[in-house]
Formats: structure tokens, sequence, C-alpha cells
């Protein structure tokens, strides 16, 4: 009789087979926005009631059982129902009611207003609040494998928080999907200028705008696949294969929803797997490893990760289709990814100073 009472203050432990299931159910959820989106692009879409959408809400199904399961199984062992979940996952647990309503409000939208095509889809605000809910609801195993440091050093043990950053970087380009291809192949190349011709003004200036929005999407994706590593390796000592597996996990849906029949997807994988791999192989170099308490590193670290993977771009897609980019755009657009990576370190090594 003196237990359930003790119980009842306790708060649920943290388990790694929830983180694991927590994670891949984030995975599956934002594939499935991915395969919607392909969906928008490629087939007749007319109702809310698709296979597509049934991929993510059965993913956000299957979350909820997970969860409720594990509350359940908690409660009957005499925790109050306000501790039946970790601590870690109280945030994650706001992703369900935002999930639910983000939901119910979709529906409506497309009733009142029509199915969205194009970058109207990755705008929508219904999307957006659904793409919140699943930044909540993945937040979980990043928080638990983050509290369990002085255990988490295997592979094993940090999968769970490689499963949920990539779940925030498949959202990340999700909603900035328009600025994932810097289009620097010859199948993204404006028509050609033909000076003394009524048209030359307007080409000069699509060959113009073509190219500075080719560099921005350079500049953003250094700083977002940058930010990711960095983030990492400031708060944990990632276990070997974590960096590649959350650039290929985070990176190829992407890819593989907008390839179109171009060599995009093939070049993402090899992007991905390179400065995953030469992430990981400095993390395992560098004893101790990159971090802000070891500065050298750390910035030698940000440097290489965003000119790694934006190299390997401009490598794979002069091989497989050439480069329709002049070589000072393409070599000065190189620079600033890592320009971009030193930057990157500059603001976290400061934050962490003051």
């Amino acid at each position: 009789e003196v237990v359930r009472p003790l119980m009842q203050q306790r708060v649920a432990p943290r388990s790694i087979v929830l983180d694991y299931a927590v994670g891949i159910c984030g995975v599956w959820i934002s594939g499935g926005f991915f395969l919607d989106a392909w969906a928008h692009g490629h087939v007749p879409v007319e109702t809310f009631f698709t296979p597509y959408h049934a991929v993510f809400y059965s993913g956000m199904l299957a979350l909820a059982a997970v969860i409720a399961t594990y509350a359940l199984t908690c409660r009957s062992k005499g925790y109050a129902w306000r501790n039946c979940v970790p601590r870690c996952y109280r945030l994650a647990l706001l992703g369900v009611p935002v999930f639910v309503l983000a939901g119910i409000g979709d529906m409506l939208w497309h009733r009142m207003l029509g199915l969205e095509q194009g970058v109207d889809a990755l705008l929508s605000p219904t999307h957006q609040v659904i793409g919140l809910a699943i930044f909540f609801l993945s937040s979980g195993p990043i928080r638990s494998v983050l509290a369990d440091r002085p255990a988490g050093s295997t592979l094993g043990r940090q999968l769970p928080l490689a499963l949920g950053l990539a779940t925030w970087l498949i959202l990340s380009h999700f909603g900035t999907a328009y600025a994932f291809d810097p289009g620097a192949g010859h199948t993204n190349a404006p028509p050609p200028i033909v000076p003394f011709n009524s048209n030359y003004l307007t080409s000069l200036a699509i060959g113009y705008y073509k190219i500075a929005t080719g560099v921005l999407i350079v500049i953003f994706q250094s700083t977002l696949m940058a930010g990711f590593a960095l983030w990492l390796v400031s708060r944990i000592h990632p276990a070997p294969g974590m960096l590649t597996l959350i650039f290929v996990i985070g990176n190829v849906p992407a890819a593989a929803a907008f390839t179109n029949q171009t060599p995009l997807l093939a070049v993402t994988v090899a992007q991905s797997l390179f400065a995953g791999l030469l992430a990981d192989a400095l993390v395992v170099r560098y004893d101790p490893y990159p971090s802000p308490q070891r500065m050298l590193a750390f910035r030698w670290f940000a440097v290489a990760v965003p000119i790694a993977y934006i190299g390997i771009y401009l490598a794979g897609i002069s091989l497989a289709e050439g480069l329709w980019w002049d070589w000072n755009v393409a070599l000065g657009s190189w620079i600033w990814a890592g320009v971009c990576g030193f930057a990157l370190s500059l603001l976290i090594v400061a934050r962490r100073a003051a």
C-alpha cells in the first residue's frame, strides 16, 4: 500500500524501445510528407483522401499508439497519469493535439480553397502546422538520448537521436524544397543568350536570376547542413556513423520527390554519404572530438562539412550532365560554402562564451 503512492510521485523512466519507436515513426511521417508532395506534382490529386495522405496519417496513428501503449503500461504499474511518460517527452506530447487540429484544418482548407499545387503545398499554413507537430513529436528521442549522455556512447544508444534529427532535416527540406537544388546542371540552364535579338535583355535577366538564386541555395544548404552537424557535436560525442545516417536519411526523401529524371537523386546520395563519412572521420580523428572546447578542430570541422557537401554536388552534376555555371560561379559558391560553416562556428562559440 505504501508502494503505490510512491510510484505516483515518480516519473516514468526513459525507454530505448520508446525512443526507437518514436524516432522511426517520425521518419515515417515526415517521409510521407514528401511522398504527398511528389503526388501533387506527378499524379492527379483531386481529393483529401488519397493513399499519399494515408502514409503520413497512418504514421501519426502508429506514433500515437506507441505513446499511448507506453503510458498505459506505466499507469498499470502505479504511475500517476501526469507522470506516465518520461519527462523528456512532455514537450513532444504537444505534437499530438497540434497534429490532430492541423489535420482537421487541412481537410477543411482543401474543401474550402481546393488542393495546393507546387510551392503552394510547401507554404500552406495547415501543412506548416502539421510540420510543427512532427517537430515537437520527434524532439522526444532527441531529448531522451541527450539526457543519457554518459551512457549513450554507442551507435545503438544514439540512433534514436539520429532518427529525430533526420526527421527535423526532412522537415527543413520540405518547408524549403524550392531551395534544395541549386540547379547548376545543364537541365536547369536558361535559354541561350543571343545578342542583337529582341529577347536579349529577357534572356540576360533570366540567366542572372537563375545564377543568383542558385548561389543563394548553395549558401542556404551549406548553412543548413553545417548547422545540423555543429549542433550535434556541440552537445554530444557522436558515435561513428551518426552524421552519415542523419545526412542520408534527412536528404534522400527530398531528392527522391523532386529528381524528375535528372541525376539529382544519385548526386544527393553521393554528397550525403561523402560529407557524412568525412564528418564521422573527423570526429574519430580528433581526440577529443571537434567541439567548442577544442577550437581549432571545431573550426576545421565547420568548414570541411559544407565544403565536402557542396563540392560533391558540383563534381557530381558536372560528371552527370555538365555544369552550365561559369567556373567562377561554381568555385566562388563552393568557397562560400566553407565561409558559411566558419561563420556558424563563430556564432556557436560566441553563444557558449556568453
